[in-house]
């Protein structure tokens, strides 16, 4: 048996250009936070998932035969999957399911794949499931799949998410978008020695999210939510496609007031980087 534990992410840069081969190239700066999924892997006989929140398209299967095929190994595995991570939240809970599906299978049947073995499939099933193999802060471009680790000496530092309860497809959010042909060199640049240099500041003020405006008109709901938290003079952040908004280096009292302001079916959970 061996258990893995699938971390989400946030996106502290998402820079979204024009498209190749039917992708968008990005640069795109993810950063693990200690939210997660937990998968518990046995050897069975075929492949099944235990609480499958999604049984007709499922990651995990999905990531679980390309194994198999890969390997060539004859085998099969029974997965428990507890979900703590929202689904369609612009966290990256499918994509992290996934890389722990294939670093789990390496341990539980010894396959003794490296690390860019396991990259090469993850990217197979989406852009951004390789960053997850490693789980650690990267700049990704391409479409996602071609992982930069980055050097950050950055302190863990709080993350308040809030994500209003319905979704918002990835795809539609892309449909909606469109490039402008604007460089984000200096910001991705001070992002990346912000987290050399631990220096928080320089970090809030540089994030940026290219698909931020996009998903902001396209869920009233999340709007809704972005104008209340400004208001109060706080900065807040899109995470990947949305709907899940960030606040970084929060306090106490910041905390209260948003839990009175926002509607008891608003997502709101405290995190951290790691």
């Amino acid at each position: 048996m061996i258990k893995e534990i699938a971390h989400a992410k946030i996106n502290l840069a998402l820079e979204v250009m024009d498209e190749k081969d039917g992708y968008h190239m990005v640069n795109n700066l993810m950063m693990p936070i200690d939210i997660y999924d937990e998968l518990i892997l046995e050897k069975s006989d075929d492949i099944s998932v235990l609480n499958d929140p999604f049984p007709n398209d499922n990651i995990v299967v999905k990531a679980s035969k390309l194994f198999f095929e890969y390997t060539k190994i004859n085998g099969g595995v029974f997965i428990k999957l507890k979900k703590n991570i929202p689904h369609q939240a612009g966290l990256a809970g499918g994509s992290t399911d996934g890389a722990a599906t294939l670093r789990g299978l390496n341990k539980l049947y010894n396959a003794n794949l490296s690390n860019l073995e396991l990259k090469n499939l993850a990217a197979k099933l989406g852009s951004d499931v390789p960053f997850f193999i490693e789980e650690k802060p990267a700049l990704c471009t391409g479409r996602g799949e071609k992982i930069n680790i980055v050097n950050s000496n950055i302190k863990p530092f709080r993350i308040l998410l809030i994500k209003p309860e319905a979704g918002l497809s990835t795809k539609d959010v892309y449909k909606n978008y469109k490039y402008e042909g604007i460089s984000k060199d200096k910001e991705l640049s001070n992002l990346l020695k912000a987290l050399e240099n631990d220096d928080l500041e320089l970090l809030k003020n540089n994030i940026f999210n290219d698909l931020g405006d996009v998903a902001l008109k396209l869920s009233n709901d999340m709007n809704n939510i972005f104008v209340k938290l400004s208001l109060l003079g706080l900065k807040v952040y899109v995470s990947g496609s949305g709907p899940t908004m960030y606040i970084l280096d929060y306090d106490n009292d910041n905390l209260d007031i948003i839990n009175e302001m926002l509607d008891a079916s608003v997502f709101i959970k405290e995190s951290k980087s790691i």
